[in-house]
């Protein structure tokens, strides 16, 4: 068992364009996992490890870009030329999220883009490879593990596979969602090598303790008992997007994860009522999945 205390950074590469974006990932790491959501790996030291998220199925569903931006420390963007208002929808995600941003090959147009979008201190390169993801490293403790995948091993039993938003031990215990279940940490696994802890940021695969495959298929999330169902808070509305109508139901995301929710809104306040748990966060983005024309499907977010 390694002794080394492997941490990770989680990007994610947007671009109109899913084969640009592809292009961009493949350059800087390699691929290691082709679903909706492509997953790239570059071990940058002993103890760092870089992954690469490419939604490929933007822009016809924003579901996926909007899960994986949320979940990322870097959001990376490439304006495909000609400009158009899904690379508008793209820079007011990045604006509304404030994480850290890199935009490739920017003109003065894309950067006027961006700062009218809300996209502050963007760090502009002409080429992925001036990027120094060493220097982009974060140490936080969100208090949860994404879940992107669950399924059984014969021999092992029900493994899931995520990105770890705080250090994790070998028999650490978690809530999962949306079953609100206690589960134990058996063994956890980087890359098929055996780690007893992993740290903020890791791609994780988990081995859970005795417990039924059938009763955990669903879980998208394991918390330490910090989750939510009830939202209430302000509203930042998008300019370019469509009005939040209340008693319908949105998309709420936080850190990876999403939930369909009643909204009410009153004045620059919101109440949301969940159908599933997500966890606590300091800010949930809500989103559309129907696009209308020239209108953002990112509707705002909610803060405290």
């Amino acid at each position: 068992v390694k002794v080394i205390r492997l941490r990770g950074i989680i990007v994610t590469v947007l671009s109109k364009s899913p084969e640009k974006a592809r292009e961009i990932a493949g350059s800087i790491a390699k691929l290691e996992d082709k679903n909706k959501v492509e997953i790239y790996y570059r071990k940058l030291s002993p103890d760092l490890l870089l992954s690469l998220l490419v939604p490929t199925d933007y822009p016809d569903s924003i579901l996926n870009a909007v899960s994986t931006a949320t979940l990322s420390d870097v959001i990376i963007f490439y304006g495909d030329e000609p400009l158009n208002s899904f690379d508008g929808e793209l820079l007011l995600l990045m604006g509304m999220l404030e994480k850290k941003s890199i935009i490739i090959g920017g003109d003065e147009r894309i950067k006027k883009l961006a700062s009218s979008a809300g996209v502050k201190n963007a760090l502009f390169v002409d080429s992925p490879h001036e990027i120094r993801f060493e220097d982009l490293a974060v140490d936080k403790n969100a208090g949860f593990i994404y879940i992107d995948r669950v399924f059984p091993v014969r021999g092992v039993g029900t493994v899931m596979l995520g990105y770890a938003k705080t250090s994790i031990r070998a028999h650490d215990k978690f809530v999962s969602l949306p079953a609100k279940k206690e589960i134990e940490i058996k063994s956890i696994q980087v890359l098929d090598v055996d780690f007893e802890e992993v740290g903020y940021g890791t791609r994780v695969g988990l081995a859970i303790k005795g417990e039924e495959y059938e009763r955990l298929k669903e879980t998208y999330s394991l918390v330490r008992g910090n989750l939510t169902e009830k939202i209430e808070g302000k509203i930042v509305k998008l300019p370019w997007s469509v009005d939040l109508k209340n008693g319908n139901e949105y998309h709420i995301y936080s850190e990876g994860c999403y939930s369909t929710g009643i909204v009410e809104v009153e004045g620059d306040g919101i109440r949301v009522q969940l159908r599933k748990p997500l966890p606590e966060a300091k800010e949930y983005l809500i989103a559309t999945p129907n696009a209308n024309g020239k209108m953002s499907r990112i509707l705002g977010k909610i803060t405290f």
